[in-house]
């Protein structure tokens, strides 16, 4: 589910396990190195979303220097650390940044959590300089297919939890009406999900879409679905999935 207009969604709730449950610092790296072909070589760098500092840590290996924002203070505490003495608290539809002085942004799984895509965009081309270059992730596939998949496609269907508001189209589509000209874009790798990461992170409601199902329909729905991706078999064998596709545009 997308989150309730003007409302984002704010991760303080699983802090402590999102890296641990998002893929450390490896899957950092492995944006980073994708970001890293689509972000200019100098000037100012912001990370809308910035969360555990996982990619911003990693494209600081690679010689880049970003800023950081969140809501979350709890994800910020722990990107301290890793993004020393450049991060703030800040809402990607509201930045505490000035006009015109970043020459790139990138935003990394966060167009789904903002409560209005098309504000968070017009923030972005605010903060750009004229020519300046917003990266952000998006989704132009399925979750995936074979067993595992199914079940949890099944469950958000039964769940009217479906929808990406992320989709790729969708998204360009924003992006043009808000000032911006798609210029390039990158397909990342999909990540894999055993069977029983699966039914771990429904027991624990993990994962952002989960957390406005209203509770009722979770207690009717999820329990059934548990059940069968435990009964499923090679437990922690993963099941690979698509993966996000990185697009990039131009402040025109």
């Amino acid at each position: 589910m997308s989150p309730a207009p003007g409302q984002s969604i704010v991760f303080d709730r699983i802090a402590d396990s999102y890296d641990e449950t998002r893929g450390g610092m490896e899957r950092g790296r492995s944006v980073a190195a994708a970001l890293h072909r689509l972000l200019p070589a100098d000037g100012p760098l912001l990370e809308v979303g910035v969360g555990t500092g996982l990619v911003a840590a990693a494209l600081a290996e690679l010689g880049h220097r970003p800023v950081g924002v969140d809501l979350s203070r709890p994800m910020l505490a722990l990107a301290r650390p890793r993004v020393p003495g450049r991060l703030a608290v800040g809402d990607a539809e509201r930045l505490p940044v000035r006009t015109g002085s970043v020459a790139a942004a990138y935003l990394v799984h966060v167009l789904h959590l903002v409560g209005d895509i098309s504000r968070t965009l017009a923030e972005a081309v605010r903060v750009l300089r004229p020519g300046g270059r917003l990266v952000s992730t998006v989704y132009a596939h399925g979750p995936g297919d074979g067993d595992v998949h199914e079940l949890v496609r099944r469950l958000r269907t039964e769940l009217d939890a479906v929808h990406r508001p992320d989709d790729e189209d969708h998204i360009v589509a924003l992006a043009r009406a808000a000032g911006l000209e798609q210029v390039d874009r990158k397909d990342l790798p999909g990540a894999t999900i055993t069977p029983r990461a699966a039914a771990d992170r429904l027991e624990e409601r993990s994962l952002s879409w989960m957390w406005s199902v209203d509770g009722d329909a979770w207690d009717r729905h999820v329990p059934t679905a548990l059940a069968r991706l435990r009964a499923l078999p090679d437990q922690d064998r993963g099941r690979p999935a698509e993966g996000p596709t990185l697009v990039a545009f131009a402040r025109t």
